[in-house]
């Protein structure tokens, strides 16, 4: 990953500064992880690449714990405040009220599989609120980052997509569902009758990579069900919320992001398609009620 600039701009304001330094931080970190991963991925798949079940339907390989300890390395080596809420790991460094919140591996299924459809994700919350995200695509060669506002960068330069607009019957949406359970529950109780509104639905079992379309402006929204905790769409919250993507549940309501509670369902889109969607669920669930 090239250097960033823009994003490494330093500052003469107190916050600012502050803010800098964080964000350097998890930039270094984020290169770590990307180059400790693009030297363990193959197209070929997994070959000798130890993996396993860290619970049910939950993989993990040798290279997402070699990430989770690159990153939580660079972020000691720069001396940042802030607890570790990872997917692979928790460390409790003194941080108060700060916390990283990492997915080191996000999408381990298609990296295992050879697929590119996967990323690394470094969020900063900090005072109940998201400070801080980066998300970095290895394969594609694209790292987005933000802080809380202030600016987006794709690659080092300031990053400000066209909206997306139009009707949802026409758009396309990324839909992550957690395991084989999740569908059956949510289709025995027509949660996704929604999907009929819309043009095509994506599904690339990963956060982090149609988090990063989505905000490089390439899809309308994308839909998590069981994302169970924030580690996994942080990074991507801080970056949206920078760029007028709107973060929601199925009614349009905003997400408390102070907590480490499981989240069942999130709702990101660009604000014309966002609607429409919110629109569609609520029909589906006054359908189901009916």
């Amino acid at each position: 990953m090239e250097e960033d600039k823009v994003e490494r701009a330093p500052t003469a304001n107190p916050r600012d500064a502050g803010n800098a330094k964080l964000l350097e931080a998890a930039l270094d970190a984020s290169s770590a992880a990307t180059e400790a991963l693009m030297g363990r991925f193959s197209t070929l798949g997994a070959g000798k690449m130890r993996r396993w079940m860290k619970s049910p339907g939950a993989l993990v390989t040798e290279a997402d714990l070699e990430a989770d300890r690159v990153i939580a390395e660079t972020l000691d080596a720069h001396g940042v405040p802030g607890d570790i809420w990872s997917e692979e790991s928790r460390s409790d460094r003194g941080g108060g009220d700060a916390a990283w919140l990492i997915d080191p591996l996000c999408g381990t299924v298609p990296f295992s599989n050879g697929m590119p459809h996967w990323g690394v994700n470094i969020a900063l919350r900090r005072g109940g609120e998201i400070e801080l995200g980066v998300i970095s695509i290895p394969h594609a060669k694209e790292r987005l980052a933000a802080v809380r506002g202030r600016r987006v960068a794709r690659n080092g330069s300031p990053w400000s997509p066209t909206p997306v607009t139009g009707e949802l019957a026409g758009l396309t949406v990324g839909l992550e569902i957690d395991g084989g359970p999740e569908w059956k529950r949510l289709l025995e109780i027509g949660s996704l009758d929604w999907l009929e509104a819309v043009g095509q639905a994506n599904i690339f079992s990963s956060a982090a990579y149609p988090l990063a379309q989505l905000c490089a402006g390439r899809l309308a929204a994308v839909v998590f069900y069981g994302v169970q905790e924030p580690v996994h769409v942080a990074a991507g919250v801080c970056i949206a919320y920078e760029l007028g993507i709107e973060v929601t549940d199925a009614r349009g309501e905003p997400i408390d992001w102070s907590k480490n509670d499981q989240i069942p369902m999130v709702a990101f889109g660009w604000p014309e398609p966002h609607r429409q969607l919110i629109e569609a669920m609520g029909r589906s669930q006054r359908t189901v009620q009916a």
